[in-house]
């Protein structure tokens, strides 16, 4: 039986080595002693912070880019949302003790569309009064079987290169992918007396980061459910430095709570773009509409 060429070989076990890094959503808890002031007698404090791989975990690198994660709360008669964000780190400071649930299962991508994660993970937990309760969330924890495939893998990858070294042959291996990194500022508005109004939580691209993508959709992640209905077009107004008014379509996704607005042309490479969402041009379930405005400013790479 003929032998597969080298370079064929060595591009194959390339190929299942990072098997050994790379699968599915993991969460991890740990609980320590909350600061001092922090939670009173009934309430603790939860930590998320989402990480690409384990070994980004051991380093502590969270991603760079918007991962939608979600905090629900166990009751009796069923799950109530309390928190909800797109941030690599966030907190909730006073949560009443209790069993809940994270549930991570899309990211934003460079783009601005929005990306089901592979074999996306949920946890229940707990949390205890006068504790911090930290999540740490892995987007591609590897199963044990593929691990070991991996490592197998790597083995024989080391030592078959060890041998074409030993003997000149050594073929080059493909370059790595670049990484993409973009920052997400959390951004909070609380919500006014006699019920929910819209209000923005997060947004992306954020404010002061470089997009790559000439035409990117901006996301703004809301507090409150809106009202059904159509959205108002003048809600959201768009500039460029270099474009002038940047016309586009809103729309709503209302199982994310995602208000997005996707620009009808390309951003001019360089300029910088101010997207302004306008609070009061929207309605929360209940009939109240928002207050003031919420703004994000990015820069375009040349």
């Amino acid at each position: 039986m003929k032998r597969a060429p080298r370079p064929i070989a060595f591009a194959v076990l390339a190929a299942l080595s990072p098997l050994a890094l790379d699968g599915c959503v993991s969460v991890g808890v740990s609980h320590s002693p909350a600061a001092e002031g922090a939670p009173n007698a009934t309430t603790g404090v939860l930590e998320v912070i989402v990480f690409e791989k384990p070994q980004d975990a051991d380093a502590f690198r969270p991603v760079g880019y918007p991962v939608l994660s979600e905090i629900f709360r166990e009751n009796p008669g069923g799950e109530s949302l309390v928190g909800r964000s797109m941030s690599a780190m966030w907190t909730l400071p006073e949560l009443p003790a209790g069993r809940y649930r994270v549930s991570v299962t899309k990211r934003i991508t460079e783009e601005g569309d929005i990306e089901p994660l592979r074999d996306p993970s949920g946890k229940t937990f707990d949390l205890a009064a006068g504790q911090k309760t930290t999540l740490r969330v892995v987007l591609k924890k590897v199963p044990t079987g593929w691990i070991v495939l991996g490592v197998i893998a790597a083995a024989a990858l080391i030592y078959f290169t060890v041998d074409a070294a030993s003997k000149g042959k050594l073929p080059p291996l493909p370059p790595l992918p670049p990484d993409f990194v973009v920052g997400v500022v959390l951004m909070t508005t609380p919500p006014g007396p006699g019920g929910p109004v819209p209000a923005a939580a997060d947004v992306f691209p954020a404010r002061g980061s470089v997009v790559a993508a000439r035409r990117v959709t901006v996301n703004f992640l809301l507090a409150t459910p809106l009202a059904p209905g159509d959205i108002d077009e003048e809600a959201v107004l768009a500039l460029g430095t270099l474009s002038g008014s940047l016309p586009g379509a809103i729309s709503y996704r209302p199982g994310e709570q995602l208000l997005r607005f996707t620009p009808a042309r390309d951003f001019t490479p360089g300029e910088t773009v101010t997207v302004t969402l306008d609070l009061e041009k929207l309605r929360a379930v209940g009939g109240r509409s928002g207050e003031g405005k919420v703004s994000t400013t990015f820069r375009v790479a040349r």
